[in-house]
């Protein structure tokens, strides 16, 4: 139960409360690295912020004023690609429309700079990942209750379909006849979970078609691997490559050029995002489009939702679709732009 003192709660408040010393109050607040405390003292005084309904006096006032116009994203280390610059364009843009400000913040796993959602004060928070049970501890001890997603409201959350590109993928270059697939994927660590989950759809595709599981190759114009997974690809007979997205699949097009081979007739190539790259590129690549837009668009809806108890639109989400160009078409007409001839 929440108590209310006569005058605005302090930080010393919250230390009589939880048994500790103001000092204890601010390393657990601000999460200050290098200090020893346990899990039942920092549970004290999460307790104590909570029944007090401490806040920190630099957001004080716009907390009891119910005017805060910040949402706040916490943004996972994510590269900004095209499609996440898309969804990220469309909530700013419609938060905007609205009146409020969108702020992103990404949390580094070694730093002791106090998370934004303590500084800010926003009036909700959005999480592009799950929550731990850690931060939504903490959110719900400074009074933030207007989170997404948040386990103790199911379906309150904005979450992206993963599985639909890539099995339109797959299942396109099955269509045309491959019988034997590639999956080219970018090196970056931070993409491990995404590049994990599309593969598995991919190799799901494969062995309910009877096939084999795709041959997975790294593929980065940093490097020079490009030319070396094409050569790869076609010595074992894979005839179709699925694209982690647009960026690897001009990638593994250029390798196969460089490596000799054509595109589309040696390797067919399907990437990801429908990126202004894949209309742009010689030849243009098939692509997914994934309606980044539109999520964006109902993340922000959604905390407005919260935030001003403003209506949810009706319409529903796009379904993922594919846009057929030529990387995977093959056509009579002179490719020699899409073909090198290996040196002599």
């Amino acid at each position: 139960m929440t108590r209310t003192l006569t005058r605005r709660t302090t930080a010393a408040d919250v230390a009589r409360e939880a048994g500790v010393s103001p000092a204890t109050v601010g390393f657990v607040l601000n999460r200050t690295k290098g200090q020893t405390i346990s899990e039942e003292t920092r549970a004290r005084v999460l307790a104590a912020v909570e029944v007090l309904n401490y806040k920190p006096h630099h957001a004080a006032r716009a907390l009891r004023s119910g005017k805060s116009k910040i949402v706040l994203l916490v943004l996972p280390d994510w590269p900004l690609e095209h499609s996440l610059r898309t969804n990220l364009e469309a909530l700013t843009h419609t938060l905007g429309d609205n009146g409020y400000a969108l702020i992103t913040f990404t949390p580094q796993p070694h730093s002791s700079a106090t998370p934004l959602w303590a500084v800010l004060e926003p009036a909700v928070v959005i999480g592009y990942k799950p929550f731990s049970a850690e931060d939504l501890a903490e959110l719900k001890a400074l009074g933030i209750r207007n989170i997404i997603p948040n386990p103790e409201t199911p379906g309150m959350g904005a979450a992206a379909d993963l599985e639909s590109g890539p099995r339109l993928q797959a299942e396109h270059l099955l269509s045309l006849g491959h019988t034997k697939l590639g999956f080219a994927c970018p090196p970056d660590p931070r993409l491990a979970a995404f590049v994990k989950t599309r593969l598995d759809v991919v190799t799901r595709v494969c062995i309910r078609a009877g096939l084999s599981s795709p041959v997975v190759r790294q593929v980065d114009y940093r490097d020079g691997s490009g030319p070396s997974a094409a050569a790869h690809w076609v010595a074992e007979g894979v005839t179709g490559v699925v694209a982690y997205n647009d960026d690897v699949a001009a990638d593994v097009i250029a390798g196969a050029v460089r490596s000799g081979l054509s595109v589309p007739g040696d390797l067919c190539v399907v990437g990801h995002d429908n990126s202004p790259l894949a209309s742009r590129y010689i030849p243009s690549i098939s692509s997914v489009e994934i309606d980044m837009e539109s999520l964006g668009k109902q993340s922000a809806h959604l905390a407005l939702n919260l935030a001003e108890g403003y209506p949810m639109p009706a319409s529903p989400l796009s379904a993922a679709s594919l846009v057929h160009r030529e990387s995977t078409t093959h056509t009579t007409r002179n490719d020699s732009v899409l073909r090198k001839s290996p040196r002599s």
